[in-house]
């Protein structure tokens, strides 16, 4: 009876051993194993520069005596359907013409397109790749890397290759940005300014660079200031207020890119790593600067926090000016438990001196990290009633009460 219990035993463990054991086995190149979980992914860029073969601006050799192949490898797992000649773009600048026996293939097991076909001699070509192409999840190419659907032409990719002699430099889709200017973001600004905005490139349509285009006006009261043009050159614009600007007066100077271009269309996009990239409605790049303070009766300077740390039980926090105790308030300032983000209740009490306040930390937990939050709306006093000028980088810069000049500080309660 035993040995025969233990053969049924053995029996129903081989069956369920072939049921089990000889299922689909799992393939390796599979879509979905690795790194793609069907989760739309947050950089909705499909390329780099180190995906592409050739490089940006690369030559094109030939694999055999006639034919020559580009090469794509993709950062995510493509919707083939997509991955076609209507969405990745060949054209030959020099010669005008398509290319001869152009075949595309695409590769998913491993995300990689070739591009194949009989190349011009000595000539430049333009590849695009269209914003219709879509990864596994549905989501389109951001080829402006923006982080925004913003569609064709804005985010389609482009960049150029060659063959023999061919120059890259005569196809320019490049748009110039904005480098430098001067004065730049701060204070103490010489009451006659020379205003200057420097290029990225040195081919700006220069009939593009005029006071329509370039403006100055008073920051409180938006009154244009009359300028006069100084020069207007390939990679730089200057001009200069007609007369003395007030002392100690905020001014803004505003750039309306969307009607700057170079010389081959292409247009301004903002300052350099401060942009969108090419959009449809490129925004207009502003700048303050306030001018020095030659009365010393007037003021120049935007409030700063000197000094925050823990004393006892409380947060003395202390200002290098003056200040307006009235923007002392819970709105204001906070103190938050750097781990929950939960509001640390606690006591606004100002100094006699109206150069600072202590925050009481009658609340506080020993051992536990905090965060001290003063907003960019706590102001000095009369007669500058400037805004913070807060500590959040790039500030502080010398103006204050910009969208990021609140002051952060981490503080460990003893």
């Amino acid at each position: 009876m035993f040995k025969k219990t233990m053969m049924i035993i053995v029996i129903i463990a081989i069956a369920l051993m072939l049921i089990f054991g000889c299922g689909k086995e799992d393939n390796p190149f599979d879509p979905n194993r690795g790194g793609y979980n069907d989760t739309p992914q947050e950089n909705l860029s499909f390329i780099d520069t180190t995906t592409l073969d050739p490089g940006i601006d690369g030559e094109i050799v030939d694999v055999d005596p006639s034919t020559g192949e580009i090469i794509i490898y993709f950062l995510d797992f493509m919707d083939a359907s997509t991955v076609n000649t209507s969405n990745i773009i060949v054209r030959d600048t020099t010669n005008g013409t398509s290319i001869t026996g152009a075949t595309l293939t695409y590769y998913p097991e491993i995300k990689k397109a070739v591009f194949r076909g009989t190349f011009s001699d000595d000539a430049v070509f333009v590849v695009t790749l269209k914003s219709d192409l879509k990864n596994n999840a549905g989501i389109q190419l951001d080829g402006n890397d923006n982080g925004l659907i913003d569609g064709s032409p804005y985010d389609d990719y482009r960049y150029r290759l060659y063959t023999g002699t061919g120059n890259v430099g005569d196809v320019d889709f490049v748009h110039p940005e904005i480098d430098w200017v001067t004065p730049g973001t701060t204070n103490g600004v010489d009451t006659l300014p020379t205003i200057a905005v420097l290029f990225t490139d040195s081919d700006i349509d220069t009939t593009t660079l005029t006071l329509t285009n370039f403006t100055l006006m008073k920051t409180s009261s938006q009154v244009s200031v009359s300028c006069t043009l100084l020069t207007a050159a390939l990679n730089h614009v200057s001009f200069q207020p007609r007369s003395k600007l007030d002392e100690a007066t905020q001014y803004t100077v505003t750039v309306e890119c969307a009607s700057v271009f170079d010389t081959c269309g292409n247009v301004l996009l903002g300052f350099v790593g401060e942009n969108d990239g090419w959009v449809a409605n490129i925004p207009d790049y502003t700048w303050d600067f306030i001018t020095e303070a030659i009365d010393t009766l007037l003021d120049g300077e935007p409030p700063q926090v000197s000094v925050a740390y823990v004393s006892g039980e409380e947060l003395v926090v202390r200002f290098d000016d003056d200040m307006d105790t009235s923007t002392f308030t819970t709105t204001n300032i906070k103190v938050f438990n750097n781990a929950t983000k939960q509001n640390l209740v606690g006591s606004i009490i100002n100094e006699y001196d109206g150069k600072g306040f202590r925050y009481t930390l009658e609340n506080a937990v020993s051992g536990t990290w905090y965060k001290l939050w003063v907003s960019k709306d706590v102001k000095e006093a009369a007669p500058g009633s400037w805004y913070l000028d807060g500590n959040i980088p790039p500030n502080p810069n010398g103006v204050g009460g910009e969208w990021n000049d609140d002051y952060e500080k981490e503080f460990l309660m003893p």
